[in-house]
């Protein structure tokens, strides 16, 4: 996962130097410019993205071992990680969330059994989906199809949501739509990890 994840990311610098490269000499071309310009090429986060990627889970199922060892690894790998518990102070409203997810490259969501109990996190994928960038889906102790038809875990957890007066019918299918569209992308099965 993090081989691809870093594989994306470089693969987007690589376009990303690319057309600035192109800017240059076109730009050149067009305005009689003498191709003075910045002498390096812009990193990933002079392109207004904050984060390379953008990890969506549920904390207390996978914070303390997959999840964390994962964004261990990214930042080891110098790829700047947006996690829940680095910026965002519990309570805060989700439209800050909101903001950190546009302002991120790639989404790794990661599906574990109690995912869909919370809230938070299905506002995320929703707005995830929304953002249609790249998305690598873990499936971590879940089946993808579990995901995608909300059934396993998912169903209680929906269940009590369509059940709860709290909370707007389409914001739960909104829920339910981002979940089976990303439980058809082709992601990361894992059974066995911890």
């Amino acid at each position: 996962l993090v081989a691809l994840l870093l594989s994306l990311w470089q693969d987007y610098r690589l376009c990303q130097a690319m057309e600035e490269i192109d800017t240059r000499r076109w730009g050149a071309v067009f305005s009689h410019d003498d191709g003075a310009g910045p002498s390096s090429l812009p990193s990933p986060r002079d392109d207004g993205w904050e984060f390379d990627v953008f990890l969506s889970f549920r904390g207390q199922d996978t914070r303390n071992g997959f999840t964390g060892h994962l964004y261990q690894a990214l930042l080891e790998k110098g790829v700047t990680v947006f996690i829940d518990d680095q910026t965002l102070e519990k309570g805060e409203k989700v439209e800050e969330l909101f903001r950190f997810i546009e302002r991120s490259r790639i989404f790794v969501p990661i599906f574990s059994r109690g995912y869909a109990d919370s809230v938070w996190c299905l506002q995320e994928i929703a707005k995830i989906v929304e953002c249609g960038r790249s998305i690598l889906p873990v499936f971590f102790h879940v089946e993808p199809s579990e995901v995608q038809n909300q059934r396993g875990p998912f169903r209680p957890a929906f269940e009590s949501h369509e059940k709860n007066e709290g909370l707007k019918e389409e914001d739960v299918s909104k829920w339910k739509d981002a979940l089976r569209k990303v439980g058809e992308i082709s992601g990361f099965n894992l059974k066995d990890a911890n």
